[in-house]
């Protein structure tokens, strides 16, 4: 069976449509972005299991190392310039030090099979844990 070739031809109509497309949805996104920005003060949570076991100041570079009995080996966790990474894991394929520095608000970083991850959120997200004490 043949098939059949369509030529399609672009008016000055398809080029006015495409262009409020793309505009509407760049001024929506803008809109969106500015509307969910918050004024609040970020953290670092750490996790570990769904258990809150540190918080950390966004806004104060330092080091943290982490060590839990479910870890392979400590978690070295860095904040830097108001943004963080995995400095150093042990875990089969690093996704977490591949990740780099990131400063997306609500945009967890896992470390599997670890069962470790950090989020950043604003201040009033969760009441401080107690400071951290490794676990023996």
């Amino acid at each position: 069976m043949k098939s059949r070739k369509v030529k399609l031809n672009k008016t000055v109509f398809d080029t006015f449509v495409f262009s409020f497309i793309l505009i509407f949805t760049s001024g929506l996104f803008l809109l969106i972005n500015k509307a969910f920005k918050t004024n609040e003060d970020l953290y670092v949570y750490a996790f570990v299991k769904n258990r809150l076991i540190d918080k950390k100041a966004l806004d104060i570079d330092m080091t943290m190392t982490y060590n839990e009995p479910e870890f392979l080996a400590p978690i070295t966790l860095e904040i830097k310039d108001s943004k963080v990474r995995v400095e150093k894991e042990e875990s089969p394929l690093n996704y977490c030090s591949i990740k780099g520095f990131t400063d997306q608000i609500a945009d967890p970083v896992m470390c599997l099979p670890n069962s470790f991850y950090f989020i950043i959120m604003g201040v009033s997200y969760k009441e401080a844990p107690v400071p951290y004490v490794p676990s023996i």
